[in-house]
């Protein structure tokens, strides 16, 4: 997984997408010059800003709960879950496989959404409670919007659009159907496309009725949710292409190795320079024990290359780096969709015998793209 790891809950690694920060950011604004001042005119401005974090927080942490929610269903199904990522718009429970059931993908999806009308009764009760035992009233008012926001989350997580939550219940209803799980993906997608589009023009007619705040937020939101729709369907149809293509079968052979004494400066004229690659596997006393590549070399100044080794700048193999002949293509597209993995190695009993970049996966997308595969 990307993004900033933030540690381990119920044994889910939960991550934070760096555009977290920016929404964080724009919600606490949000919240204390605009929420808390409008429904609570009384507060002052340090009090709302407080009242704004500490409800940016709650918001978040209610995200995440909704999706543990997700993932220990998932777990109970026996499917498991690489870890939980925070992004822009909420979070992502990172799968390994696609459901197996159709029952599977409902109990799933529903999950989520219960657990926000869950959360919204529960801080609306704690709200009652704090009324009655008097409570401050900055408290009083962040559950008040806890309670609210995450029955808007409820809700609209049932929206019947691919990738949230009603889109998925639609796709295990068509599946379940169908018995055609592309198929129901391919709808449940169009659905949320035609859902994004729908909120993108609803927000321009918003900005045309003077709401220009409001009406960029739904353009964003619809724009952001067309493009998931359309990339879910997408990274499907790549998984279905490639899960049971054994890496053996799309793993390069001719990838040369870089002894780690070799200067930096004869790897880009030997290596770089005169080869198709751009990360190389390194040796070391014929033992692989990192990759270098472009990245690496760029953070040393050119007149440096001929002083610096590679062993001193190349990346250490773990788990990240590293995959075996028997894997599937699609879990090596996976390793490789973080930007800072360059190459995989594929190692038998502790030997290399050949690499994975991402031009030969895509290569093999293609071809099946042609073949109408």
């Amino acid at each position: 997984m990307g993004g900033l790891k933030i540690g381990k809950i119920l044994g889910f690694e939960i991550s934070i997408d760096w555009s977290w920060l920016l929404i964080f950011l724009l919600v606490t604004y949000t919240l204390a010059m605009g929420y808390f001042p409008a429904f609570y005119p009384s507060f002052n401005t340090t009090t709302n800003w407080i009242m704004g974090v500490l409800a940016a927080l709650a918001l978040f942490a209610s995200v995440l709960v909704h999706e543990l929610s997700h993932s220990v269903v998932a777990r109970r199904f026996g499917t498991e879950v690489k870890g939980i990522m925070l992004f822009l718009f909420g979070g992502m429970s990172q799968t390994a496989n696609e459901p197996k059931s159709a029952a599977e993908e409902f109990w799933m999806a529903i999950a989520g959404p219960i657990t926000s009308f869950v959360l919204a009764i529960g801080f609306y009760l704690l709200g009652i409670a704090g009324v009655a035992a008097l409570w401050p009233k900055p408290v009083i008012a962040v559950l008040g919007y806890l309670a609210l926001i995450n029955l808007i989350l409820g809700i609209f997580n049932m929206v019947p659009g691919f990738p949230l939550d009603g889109g998925r219940v639609l796709r295990s209803a068509i599946w379940a159907w169908t018995d055609d799980l592309p198929k129901a993906t391919r709808y449940a997608s169009n659905a949320g496309q035609v859902f994004g589009y729908a909120l993108m023009a609803f927000g321009f007619l918003n900005i045309l009725r003077g709401n220009l705040v409001g009406g960029l937020w739904l353009i964003f939101i619809g724009w952001f949710l067309s493009g998931a729709a359309r990339q879910s369907y997408q990274q499907m149809m790549m998984r279905k292409a490639l899960t049971g293509v054994r890496v053996e079968q799309v793993m390069t052979t001719n990838v040369p190795a870089v002894p780690a004494d070799l200067s930096i400066r004869q790897f880009v004229e030997d290596m770089l320079l005169n080869n198709e690659y751009s990360c190389y596997p390194v040796i070391q006393n014929d033992e692989v024990i990192g990759v270098i590549g472009i990245e690496e070399v760029r953070m040393i100044p050119s007149e440096k290359w001929d002083f610096v080794r590679v062993g001193e700048i190349q990346r250490h193999i773990d788990s990240a780096y590293e995959i075996s002949m028997e894997d599937d293509a699609w879990e090596a597209l996976s390793k490789l969709a973080d930007q800072s993995v360059c190459r995989l190695v594929v190692m038998d009993n502790n030997h290399l015998k050949g690499t994975v970049g991402r031009e030969s996966v895509f290569k093999l997308l293609q071809t099946k793209i042609q073949m109408g595969m």
